[in-house]
């Protein structure tokens, strides 16, 4: 474990001396540990600046940051214990030449981080001189107690106050719903992009669709940045210049988070972090973000586990906050494991770990296909852009209750539901993750078994918002994909959805699509049609025949159960007289039994 924060300049030794009070423990009733604050007392003289120390209540130190003179930056805590209860940390930090008398800045991130106490140690002539301790009251204000000496045993009874305020915690008092994050967008038009024909339409709409992903994972965008250059800087991605100007911008708006709509590298993000002091993310770690939040079963966490993972290897190096040991907000949310400071050979034993799970529970889903494949039973795959009303139309056609929301990758684990098609038979209805511009090729690798239910289904439903003034690029972005996954050649019927928020025609290629289908799938105007087009689409896959069968022909009736479904049978004196729906190139062999 290291000391974080501003160690420029540090001394190894000093930095040694620091990390060594990781492998201490200290008395869990002991508020202030004599040994522990006499240590950074000396250091924080000796070095002129703050140094903090977080403290569990087993005494067990889990982070040490150094700042500068006047402030040290403290980590997000994160892993509370419910929303109603206090972190079960405390800060223990220095005033180097001053009071102890708790600041502004030390108050508020106190309520922040809802820690146990904040703590500060006055600095007189290198000497700890007063100290005054800081704790929530049931108001959610701060009561302040001091000022004590260093060995005051009157210290110890603020952990009675904390107790009493964590064991009578409720909901309604400490109702710590993480406050939405600003955030400010940025994105870069190059020349290159204009010699690939990305216009400046193109990146302001990437630009608005970013927007509508961080409100998705709950930022509150406070500013776009458009900025035109002529090639994308290796070091700060817009250039130091326009960097300097967004680091200005954050100061002014109290901005919490920067967010880049195209991947950056981890120098990259450390350069950017280091000059404006506000996290950075960019597009892909975002998308990970909302992916993380809607993961619901087993499959999809240990996919975007994964996911996440593969796109961190390769960024270890000279990534800022992002890797935290204690980092929380956008873009680190995930069930992967946060308290570790992650390395290479613990990232890459990790995911071949859960390469081997998702590998076991495709197996499983597999079997699952087979099944539904043994059964003859159809089955039809809704694709299309995110937020397009594919689970709407699920729930529509099926008369189920799957969770529908106007957000960005509402539906991430798919559903599957039965289907009653219009001539009475049964098929399978496969709800999938929406599709997106510039999908993290990683979540694409990570989520190929549960996008494959695409690949082995007989038929795909293109579901598209026609409402959406990019229709054309979002339906364009979903026929590259399915092309990637091998799904294009399927039958598929393109399904124009929200014809009652159309405003205006708008002109949409079919080329390719053996059928189109205008619907609502909220009003239910169009799903009728849309039932017998699915329905004609399957007949053109299966023949009516009757059949006389000989009793004496026993491999006909499984070849039958095999290919295709008996709609009636009855027994008469020379055999099994059945009709049944049969695949078309399955009828040949059973020429011999059919009768008028």
């Amino acid at each position: 474990m290291k000391v974080n924060g501003n160690i420029q300049s540090i001394k190894d030794k000093v930095l040694q001396e620091l990390e060594d009070l990781y492998d201490k423990k200290y008395g869990s009733r002991d508020l202030v540990p004599e040994e522990l604050a006499l240590t950074i007392t000396r250091i924080s003289a000796e070095i002129n600046r703050e140094i903090s120390v977080l403290l569990n209540r087993r005494g067990v130190v889990v982070d040490i940051s150094i700042g500068d003179s006047g402030t040290v930056t403290l980590p997000q805590v994160d892993g509370r214990r419910g929303t109603a209860r206090l972190s079960a940390i405390r800060c223990i930090h220095t005033h180097p030449n001053g009071s102890g008398m708790l600041s502004q800045v030390d108050a508020s991130t106190l309520q922040k981080l809802r820690l146990d106490a904040m703590i500060a140690v006055g600095i007189t002539d290198g000497q700890p001189s007063d100290i005054y301790a800081g704790c929530l009251n049931h108001e959610e204000g701060v009561d302040i107690y001091g000022p004590f000496e260093i060995r005051d045993t009157r210290l110890n009874y603020i952990y009675r106050i904390i107790e009493e305020l964590d064991a009578s915690a409720k909901n309604e008092i400490y109702e710590n719903e993480e406050e939405a994050e600003t955030a400010i967008l940025v994105s870069l038009e190059t020349s290159q992009s204009r010699l690939e024909n990305i216009t400046s339409r193109d990146a302001q709409e990437s630009l608005e669709e970013l927007e509508e992903l961080a409100k998705t994972a709950g930022a509150v965008v406070v500013d776009k940045v458009l900025q035109k250059k002529q090639t994308e800087d290796s070091a700060y991605y817009i250039g130091k210049g326009k960097i300097e100007e967004l680091s200005l911008m954050c100061q002014a708006r109290d901005v919490q988070l920067l967010i880049f709509d195209d991947e950056l590298s981890g120098a990259q993000i450390r350069n950017i972090e280091e000059m404006t002091k506000v996290r950075v993310i960019d597009r892909t770690t975002l998308i990970l973000d909302i992916f993380a939040q809607r993961a619901v079963s087993k499959e999809g966490k240990l996919q975007v586990e994964l996911a996440q993972l593969k796109y961190k290897l390769p960024r270890l190096v000279g990534m800022g906050t992002e890797l935290s040991r204690l980092g929380g907000g956008i873009g680190t949310r995930g069930p992967g494991e946060k308290k570790l400071e992650v390395d290479r050979r613990h990232i890459r034993r990790r995911i071949t770990g859960l390469e081997q799970e998702l590998k076991h529970l495709e197996k499983r889903r597999q079997f699952l296909r087979s099944n539904r494949t043994s059964n003859n039973t159809p089955v039809v795959a809704i694709v299309g852009y995110t937020n397009a009303g594919k689970s709407t139309l699920l729930n529509r056609f099926c008369g189920s209750s799957v969770f529908v929301e106007d957000k960005l990758f509402a539906t991430l684990d798919p559903s599957a539901r039965q289907l009653t098609l219009s001539d009475g038979r049964e098929a399978v209805l496969i709800d999938t993750v929406g599709f997106i511009r510039k999908l993290p090729h990683d979540l694409i690798e990570a989520f190929k078994s549960t996008l494959e239910e695409a690949v082995h289904a007989d038929m795909l439903l293109h579901v598209v918002d026609a409402s959406n003034e990019n229709v054309s690029m979002q339906i364009s972005v979903v026929e590259k994909l399915l092309e990637e996954l091998g799904a294009s050649t399927k039958r598929t019927i393109l399904v124009l959805n929200k014809q009652d928020l159309v405003q205006e025609d708008r002109r949409i290629s079919s080329v390719g699509y053996s059928a189109v289908c205008e619907i609502s799938a909220v009003t239910g105007y169009g799903i009728e049609q849309l039932l017998e087009k699915i329905t004609e689409g399957f007949m053109h896959q299966l023949k009516e025949v009757q059949l006389l069968v000989p009793y004496n022909d026993g491999w006909v009736m499984p070849y039958i159960y095999k290919n295709g479904r008996i709609i009636d049978q009855e027994y008469e004196e020379g055999g099994i007289k059945v009709k049944a729906l049969v695949k078309v190139e399955k009828v040949s062999r059973l020429t011999d039994f059919m009768v008028v």
